[in-house]
């Protein structure tokens, strides 16, 4: 983060998206994860796919540099933690909290506007869809998880009623 802040916070923000995105295609695309991770590749012909790979994408110098070392040191299944390291670090450095919000239904704009609203601050807020919660919300903010879903009050109403039979 720090060589990318040094030029801008703009270039920072640009180098977390490109990071992001590409350790998302890494994780997506099975083969592809196969072929860079294959304990048989060597690490030249690791970095010469890397390079391909972010060449082709259009990734920027410090991305590409970034790759390369983690190719070159045999280092590329760090890369999503890596990826969600310097996000958080460069939203604490920018006085953004990172937040995570998980529904049973997508969030229409207006739900995700007074959740950023409600944070009380600048907030940067990903969402994840998980069927399973039934109704309401787990929301993730700086360490702390507010869960209000179906699911857990559920939970909790079967404790509280097995336990006063």
């Amino acid at each position: 983060m720090f060589v990318a802040t040094k030029r801008s916070m703009n270039e920072a923000v640009a180098l977390r998206g490109e990071l992001s995105a590409f350790a998302h295609l890494v994780e997506q695309n099975a083969e592809l994860r196969a072929t860079l991770l294959h304990p048989r590749l060597r690490p030249n012909e690791r970095l010469r796919v890397v390079t391909a790979l972010a060449e082709r994408t259009g990734a920027s110098e410090v991305l590409r540099r970034l790759l390369g070392l983690l190719a070159d040191r045999g280092r590329l299944t760090v890369l999503p933690a890596l990826a969600e390291a310097y996000a958080e670090q460069l939203n604490t450095a920018r006085g953004v909290a990172s937040a995570e919000v998980v529904s049973a239904f997508p969030l229409a704009e207006a739900q995700r506007r007074a959740l950023v609203q409600a944070l009380g601050k600048d907030a940067e807020l990903r969402s994840e869809v998980n069927p399973a919660v039934l109704g309401g919300l787990l929301l993730r903010v700086g360490g702390k998880t507010y869960d209000g879903t179906v699911r857990t009050r559920l939970a909790s109403l079967r404790r509280r009623l097995s336990g006063s039979g």
